[in-house]
């Protein structure tokens, strides 16, 4: 594999516990609830203390990239990825396993930041950013990993039992740790700046903003589908993570899309279009109960999936300076779990007798991030959208 291809694809691998292992829980919920005989809304808490914890690790691990070197703390989390892995499928009681995954989300929120330093640092496009494309690839991983979770989820614990969801971890962290230390180039740090986060822009802050908008619409969708469909309907793990499986394979193939039309028309357009999307799958759930019907909504938000994700990420390369680009990227996936954090504590409640009210949260979220798409800066002070020309 040449050297261009084996850094981005590195740290695609990194980045994807992160987005797996928040939504990979959603199915495994139900029977940990069973075996440590706990209520729904209180087994809940794995996934909601996940996404709380990784609100304030990514500012701190991007920062730690910036200043010591974006290769130590990827390896870093990935070590401490694998360790709490293998702990969480030994846990005696709920108390250990709610601790252990804790420390997951704390060691899966140093790859991203810490490996988009590194590709910022060692594939420059022309403008001084990673190139679109390779936004792009990186992009779909992290959306269709995360839509994936629970499709993959459900298939360990229906053949393994809800401990595979965290031991699967170990083999894959054990391989990505190995490529990292292989493949991954030594990026200095700016070791003689003051070890504090940098004041973020406010467009960058508008970015973010809006990223966790948008995430609170999706993770009430990857968590809340399954939990109603066998919570409510009483379909199986592995089915009720079939039900989200049109996220991740249109997450996939619509990210070249996305692409194409950032190139053609511009970031705005890509906004506008995604939120369109997301609206559109937001107001499918109000017909649910059909599979049929939820595999439209599905699909739906998996295409606003693509389009959110790339334009989006792309904006925090706009918006940030390349010696910062850890600790923007930090705070753009903290964004992501200030919207699964508000998400997951209410799924329970908006989703444990139907999908109505959480289709109507959905869908006037939807409405203000289609708003906001007009009026987020696309573009620096002194230049045009990054996708033109």
């Amino acid at each position: 594999m040449p050297v261009l291809q084996r850094i981005p694809a590195t740290v695609a691998l990194g980045a994807l516990f992160n987005p797996l292992n928040s939504s990979m829980i959603a199915v495994a919920l139900v029977p940990i609830a069973a075996e440590f005989h706990v209520g729904i809304v209180a087994v809940t808490w794995l996934a909601a203390g996940f996404y709380l914890t990784a609100v304030l690790a990514p500012p701190v691990m991007g920062m730690l990239a910036d200043r010591i070197g974006p290769k130590a703390v990827f390896i870093g989390g990935l070590a401490l990825i694998g360790v709490t892995g293998a702990l969480a499928a030994l846990a005696p009681g709920f108390g250990w396993l709610v601790a252990m995954r804790l420390l997951q989300a704390f060691g899966t929120c140093a790859t991203f930041p810490a490996g988009m330093a590194i590709v910022r640092a060692a594939i420059p496009g022309p403008d001084g950013r990673p190139p679109p494309r390779l936004i792009a690839v990186i992009s779909m991983v992290l959306t269709s990993s995360a839509a994936a979770g629970p499709v993959l989820g459900g298939l360990l614990v229906t053949i393994w039992g809800w401990r595979a969801v965290f031991l699967v971890n170990v083999p894959l962290s054990l391989l990505a740790m190995t490529l990292g230390w292989k493949w991954l180039p030594r990026v200095a740090a700016d070791g003689r700046r003051e070890r504090r986060l940098p004041r973020p822009k406010a467009a960058l802050l508008g970015t973010c903003g809006q990223n966790a908008l948008v995430n609170v619409v999706f993770y009430l969708a990857f968590i809340g589908v399954p939990l109603w469909a066998q919570h409510v309907a009483g379909v199986s793990a592995g089915v009720a993570g079939l039900l989200v499986l049109p996220m991740a394979a249109l997450a996939v193939l619509a990210m070249p899309a996305a692409v194409a039309v950032a190139a053609r028309s511009g970031l705005r357009i890509v906004l506008v279009v995604a939120a369109l999307l997301m609206a559109g799958g937001s107001a499918a759930m109000f017909a649910v109960g059909p599979v049929g019907i939820v595999l439209v909504a599905t699909a739906l938000l998996g295409l606003g999936a693509a389009f959110n994700q790339f334009g989006l990420n792309s904006l925090v390369y706009v918006h940030s300076d390349r010696r910062d680009t850890g600790s923007a990227v930090g705070l753009f996936q903290a964004s992501r779990f200030v919207g699964a954090g508000v998400a997951a504590p209410v799924t329970g409640l908006l989703f444990g007798a139907g999908v109505t009210d959480g289709g109507w949260a959905m869908a006037a979220i939807s409405v203000v991030v289609l708003a906001a798409s007009f009026v987020l800066p696309v573009k620096t002070s002194d230049e045009e959208s990054p996708m033109s020309g």
